[in-house]
């Protein structure tokens, strides 16, 4: 899978102004391949086809295999990793939830829909399908995703059925999650300290960057600051900067001409050797090689 850099916040569009929805489908991740840390404002729904995949949502850490989905709430930081020995394969539904409402404003928008648009309901993170009612969604969401592939006449009102009918399931079942203002406070707070730092990194990464730097930022020390960073991305802020630095070696490959040594110092790397052994760790390939296979 050709490695698509992605801002801690996405902005990209997910659809169009008309059908605020995108699925992206077959979305393979080799062994211990990652999706990149991020958020967005559209809520995510992924079902994974084959494999398994360790998710950290909202710094809750859970793994979905085959069969099963995740649903991500709207604005929650979530990042991944393939525990598949071969390639996991996965679909992701992304919508914004107005594309649910309707032109009138009745009944079903007041009690079901607003409240998950307000934030003051919440989808649950995993589908149970040991349930029956884990079963029906999970059933809705495969709908959901064939009326997408296959895009035959009226398949943007089936989408748009299914993804009401898991609403419906849910509320039947009351298997919704109401929001503990406490608990949200206070993750709220580490969130915010995470996205501030991540946000630096994203504005910084062509300059020199120390993690004491980092850890004053957060006002942490130092020690402390490199386990909260890990235990909330996945990563140590090291391998984040030059993870991120890679990406963005990687998006200059696909649109630049330059030599692959001044990408490496354009992205922030002192050392090209340094820049070389990092890619190769990253992405099982040389630079120069790994820009040959996306030319």
């Amino acid at each position: 899978m050709k490695d698509e850099i992605i801002n801690l916040e996405e902005n990209k569009a997910h659809g169009s102004p008309m059908l605020p929805f995108f699925i992206y489908l077959d979305m393979n991740l080799n062994k211990e391949e990652e999706i990149y840390c991020h958020w967005h404002k559209e809520v995510e729904f992924i079902y994974v086809e084959k494999g398994s995949i360790n998710f950290n949502i909202d710094m809750n850490e859970v793994i979905i295999s085959q069969g099963e989905c995740i649903l991500i709430n709207k604005g929650i930081l979530h990042f991944g990793k393939s525990l598949s020995a071969e390639q996991s394969i996965h679909h992701a539904i992304v919508f914004d939830l107005d594309f649910l409402s309707s032109g009138i404003y009745d009944y079903c928008q007041s009690k079901y829909l607003d409240p998950l648009i307000n934030g003051k309901r919440l989808f649950p993170m995993v589908i149970d399908n040991s349930k029956q009612w884990g079963n029906e969604v999970t059933q809705e969401i495969n709908f959901s995703i064939k009326y997408y592939r296959q895009k035959k006449a009226g398949w943007e009102i089936g989408l748009k059925a299914s993804l009401l009918k898991v609403i419906s399931i849910l509320s039947e079942n009351d298997a919704f999650d109401n929001k503990d203002i406490f608990k949200e406070t206070t993750k709220g707070h580490k969130l915010e300290v995470i996205k501030n730092i991540i946000n630096y990194i994203h504005e910084n990464y062509e300059n020199k960057i120390y993690v004491e730097s980092l850890a004053k930022i957060a006002n942490m020390n130092t020690q402390y600051f490199c386990k909260f960073f890990k235990a909330h991305t996945g990563k140590t802020p090291i391998d984040y900067v030059n993870q991120y630095r890679i990406e963005k070696a990687i998006k200059f490959f696909e649109n630049e001409d330059k030599k692959i040594i001044d990408i490496c110092y354009d992205v922030g790397f002192e050392n090209f050797s340094y820049f070389i052994k990092k890619f190769k760790e990253y992405k099982k390939y040389t630079p120069a090689k790994f820009r040959k296979m996306i030319k």
